[in-house]
């Protein structure tokens, strides 16, 4: 795994962790699945940074290795940080390409239900301010299985089995204004809940 963080100015053991899988599929580029996803995350944490923005708790950034053979990178992780499980706020995958962001699935408490339904109005100029009930996404399961609320950004996925795994999956069909706008999305859900 390949980890960045911010740490937080007053609670910095509380942890929002965004990221993809660093793993592509063998063909192609892997544009959508997942280097787009990656990017997401990792401008995500830069553009906070550059904007000179503190958050209170911790935006840890994790790329995950081996989600397309077997999720090792994931396990690895939860089991690297078992002991500080409860002190993970949320976790936001990005992994289902870099199209139109429409908003995020969510899967977690009621209560934490209307805190993000409350930021999803923040993402509305974006028109990325859908939310439905399915935050899950492969490399946060484990994750969620000890409880750690969880978020998936959802795009516009008309075309996405067009690349999914296939030798078209390049960055040529990388649509940057939407892509610009998943960053977007990620980066202020991030802040805000951070």
């Amino acid at each position: 795994n390949v980890i960045s963080q911010i740490n937080g100015s007053i609670h910095p053991e509380q942890i929002i962790l965004i990221g993809g899988h660093i793993d592509s599929w063998d063909v192609g580029h892997g544009a959508h699945d997942n280097a787009g996803g990656c990017l997401v995350a990792w401008e995500a944490i830069r553009l906070i940074k550059e904007l000179g923005l503190t958050p209170k708790r911790t935006i840890r950034c994790v790329l995950w290795t081996n989600k397309e053979n077997g999720g090792m990178g994931s396990k690895s992780y939860r089991e690297m940080h078992i002991n500080q499980i409860d002190k993970h706020v949320l976790v936001i995958e990005s992994d289902g390409g870099v199209f139109a962001p429409e908003g995020f699935g969510f899967t977690g408490s009621d209560d934490a239900k209307i805190i993000v339904e409350a930021i999803h109005k923040l993402l509305k100029p974006i028109k990325a301010n859908y939310m439905s009930e399915d935050g899950l996404s492969t490399d946060i399961v484990p994750l969620k299985d000890l409880k750690v609320p969880v978020m998936s950004l959802k795009v516009d996925n008309s075309k996405y089995f067009w690349y999914h795994h296939t030798n078209a999956d390049t960055f040529d069909k990388v649509d940057f204004y939407e892509f610009n706008k998943c960053i977007a999305a990620v980066a202020i859900m991030a802040y805000v809940i951070a």
